[in-house]
């Protein structure tokens, strides 16, 4: 009989704790991330920087932990991610009319914290690599909500 009342204690505890934290308990997370951007793009032939642009923003995003996906309020579309050690980490290369693109970024869901982002494109005549660092914190669904209808 103790055993049994003890397993009751064990699962009511695993609930406790699943509950208190939302980055484990529930299906999507929201974060608000405040980033900087450094946008540098070369022409190779003469090779000379064209342009060179430091931007900062805040950006809302909604995390499915489920599907392994992600969304931006400014550009609410699903974008497939892996999920790995409480972390949005992404790797992707791709190809297409010349243009060869690579995407490497990790951001902390628990808890909330760091992003990095670096993106490399690169044809015959030029290339462009864009490094975003920023830092993001939880925030409520109806945050996310709010930034999605601007």
């Amino acid at each position: 009989m103790t055993s049994h009342l003890s397993m009751k204690s064990l699962l009511a505890l695993s609930a406790l704790l699943l509950s208190a934290s939302p980055a484990i308990a529930d299906d999507f997370v929201y974060l608000e991330c405040e980033n900087k951007t450094v946008a540098i793009t070369k022409y190779l032939k003469p090779p000379r920087i064209t342009e060179e642009a430091v931007t900062s923003d805040i950006q809302h995003l909604k995390v499915d932990l489920v599907n392994g996906r992600f969304m931006a309020a400014e550009n609410p579309q699903w974008d497939e991610a892996e999920v790995v050690n409480g972390a949005v980490v992404i790797d992707d290369q791709m190809t297409a009319n010349g243009l060869t693109a690579s995407i490497k970024a990790n951001m902390q869901l628990d808890p909330p914290g760091r992003i990095t982002t670096n993106i490399l494109e690169l044809n015959d005549d030029y290339s462009s690599s864009i490094k975003i660092t920023g830092m993001c914190k939880e925030v409520d669904a109806s945050v996310f909500e709010k930034a999605l209808n601007q």
